[in-house]
């Protein structure tokens, strides 16, 4: 069956690859954010670890 959603195969295929590393950066971004929440420590742990779980949140 071919797939017709008014892209060219060629324009797909670049679209698809720039939705892949977006997704693979956001992952990243992800697990970096993740990693500095748990990971915080000193006199500003409070106010850091709140927010890092909210920009975690945000890419969850």
């Amino acid at each position: 069956m071919k797939l017709n959603i008014g892209l060219s195969e060629k324009n797909r295929k670049a679209v698809g690859a720039v939705l892949a590393q977006l997704l693979a950066d956001e992952v990243a971004l992800y697990i970096a954010t993740r990693g500095a929440h748990w990971n915080v420590v000193g006199a500003n742990f409070g106010p850091l670890h709140s927010f890092f779980q909210d920009q975690y949140e945000a890419l969850d």
